[in-house]
């Protein structure tokens, strides 16, 4: 039987895009396998390593990738974060569909940046301040930052290295806010205006519910700085 080739939803295939140029991936908290089958089929790197914490989901992995026929390029491993690998066994990392203050928590566990490895792409569902303000704290350089439609909901990508210095945030940008990324405002990002109105009237519904709580304050912050980013663009 023909192995079948493998597809990838919008968000998999913009982090596969940023991903392009290394020679080993590890793809942390890998689920069924999907991005690193792909990442072996398009030859977009040489070997994969692939680990999730649920022993569950790593045998989904293995089963795809054993279906395909591309075994011998992976190295699957049972296991939390950036343990999972020796420091400088891989050039690349992928973390994806995780929260962003669990990505901040992996992150800064390793006892070196990235463990050794030369970039990161970060995929994170919720929480998108806490990854942002993570790598800007601790001198990592946002090199991409992309808003990618997939259905319904807009997603936030981002590709970030290792640096010695703290990243130059714009002139304009509202300080220490890391909601929408200042990355994708100077790129002009298509998609950053649909995103501000999409959070714009998350917290202006929140509010609402909000009133004379502690949580009023925070959120009118956050629409104010919204508000002001939208009227730069």
């Amino acid at each position: 039987m023909k192995p079948r080739y493998v597809h990838l939803s919008p968000r998999l295939e913009a982090a596969l895009e940023l991903l392009k140029g290394s020679h080993v991936v590890a793809d942390i908290g890998c689920d069924h396998g999907r991005l690193t089958a792909v990442l072996l089929q398009r030859q977009v790197c040489a070997r994969v390593i692939a680990s999730d914490i649920s022993g569950e989901s790593l045998q989904k992995a293995h089963d795809l990738i054993g279906h395909i026929g591309l075994s011998e390029f992976v190295s699957f491993r049972a296991g939390d974060g950036l343990s999972v690998f020796r420091e400088g066994e891989c050039d690349a990392i992928a973390i994806l569909g995780m929260g962003g203050t669990l990505m901040a928590r992996i992150l800064d566990a390793a006892e070196v940046p990235l463990n050794g490895a030369n970039s990161i792409v970060l995929q994170p569902m919720r929480a998108q301040s806490d990854i942002r303000s993570y790598l800007h704290q601790n001198c990592y350089r946002i090199t991409d930052d992309r808003i990618v439609r997939e259905g319904m909901r807009l997603y936030q990508i981002l590709r970030a290295v290792p640096d010695h210095a703290v990243q130059p945030i714009p002139k304009d940008w509202p300080e220490s806010f890391y909601e929408v990324g200042f990355v994708s405002y100077e790129k002009k990002d298509p998609l950053l205006v649909e995103l501000i109105d999409s959070q714009l009237k998350q917290h202006t519904s929140r509010l609402k519910t909000a009133k004379g709580t502690p949580g009023e304050t925070t959120l009118r912050k956050k629409i104010e700085a919204l508000l002001q980013i939208r009227s730069l663009l």
